[in-house]
């Protein structure tokens, strides 16, 4: 069905467009919000996956240090200092992956950015029209 004018619809007529209209829109938003909250998530957990690695090897460097602490007061400078190299090198992985991880978490926080634009320009474009038309 070829839509003519719309003064020669009935008002029926406008009423089951006007519910078409309005139901591809929001289910067209739904998407949207889905698809955006979808690469949201994604960013979340690989900020925590790396935040994870990060803890993990942070844990390496704490019980590295340790095992410097020990070998330092028992044995003598050359095996607490190869330990304590090792605890430093680790420690900085650690840092590395934890400011890598916080990134990757800041990247993702943005609640539906394009959503939210999305139903804006609709509203501006609803309010727009019927502002043309004398109606408010």
């Amino acid at each position: 069905m070829e839509r003519g004018d719309v003064r020669e619809e009935s008002v029926r007529e406008l009423a089951v467009h006007l519910g078409q209209q309005l139901t591809r829109l929001v289910r067209q938003e739904l998407a949207l919000a889905r698809a955006e909250l979808f690469a949201n998530a994604r960013q979340g957990v690989l900020g925590g996956g790396l935040l994870g690695a990060a803890a993990i090897v942070g844990l390496g460097a704490w019980l590295a240090a340790v095992a410097a602490a020990i070998a330092g007061i028992a044995e003598g400078l050359p095996v607490w200092a190869s330990a304590l190299i090792v605890a430093v090198a680790l420690g900085a992985l650690a840092g590395g992956l934890a400011l890598l991880g916080r990134s990757r978490l800041a990247r993702g926080t943005p609640p539906l950015s394009m959503t939210a634009a999305s139903v804006r320009h609709e509203v501006a474009e609803l309010t727009g029209r019927n502002g043309r038309n004398g109606q408010r």
